[in-house]
């Protein structure tokens, strides 16, 4: 088990900053509202000096796969889809288990806010942050793993992605100990503090796809991210 600290660079606050931007609507043809920019830099220069965004992940090897689903150490994950995905990789199988958070602050900050404009900014602010912050995290062990062994990896799937039901997330606390980190999951499998990801990665030595959605037969999903592909094999 890894954990991470991360520093917010000058580089990821500038990503930061501009893919907030792109969030509320603005762009190079769209000048910004003079008193939102305000609001926008004030709260980016707040996140840059409380915020102090940690991750931690776990890699376990896949031991079976079956109707149940995807067996590992820390328990089963129940997804007919990761399954499939995982059954069509080549050579060992594992699973990396991570959770990422940007910290409790930016939660006292927007419950505190009165102003709704400042509130949508804070978390339009930390929407974006989480999900750099859990690309730096990956970027720790595809080097370690990944690359020094030739080795491919699927795409980073959260609970509540595909069939994957939100209730799930459990097996990820089990693999992990989150609290480490300061993330805890409440009994309604939300995770505290609100900004934070859990979430899945396969390793393998071929990953046929990124992702299930080249086999998924669902219509009009907003959260696909491939075409689907029209072969036998992968939808039996």
């Amino acid at each position: 088990m890894v954990t991470v600290e991360l520093e917010l660079s000058r580089s990821l606050i500038q990503k930061l900053r501009n893919n907030t931007l792109y969030k509320l609507g603005y762009d190079s043809t769209r000048p910004m509202n003079p008193e939102i920019e305000k609001m926008l830099n004030e709260a980016i220069i707040r996140a840059e000096k409380t915020l102090r965004p940690k991750g931690i992940y776990r890699i376990l090897p896949v031991l079976a796969t079956n109707s149940d689903g995807i067996h590992t150490e820390a328990g089963i994950i129940r997804s007919i889809l990761f399954r499939r995905l995982v059954e069509m990789c080549n050579g060992e199988r594992l699973i990396v288990f991570m959770v990422t958070t940007v910290g409790e602050e930016l939660d006292i900050a927007y419950e505190s806010e009165e102003s709704l404009l400042r509130q949508l900014i804070l978390h339009t602010i930390g929407a974006e942050l989480i999900e750099l912050v859990t690309d730096e995290v990956e970027m720790d062990w595809k080097p370690r793993v990944v690359k020094p062994r030739g080795l491919q990896c699927s795409w980073r799937f959260s609970p509540g992605y595909c069939d994957w039901a939100l209730e799930e997330q459990q097996v990820i606390f089990e693999a992990l100990d989150p609290g480490l980190i300061g993330v805890q999951l409440t009994s309604h499998f939300v995770m505290r503090p609100s900004k934070s990801i859990s979430a899945i990665s396969i390793i393998a030595k071929e990953v046929p796809f990124p992702a299930p959605c080249a086999f998924c037969g669902k219509r009009n999903c907003p959260w696909r991210r491939l075409p689907r592909r029209k072969h036998k094999s992968l939808v039996s």
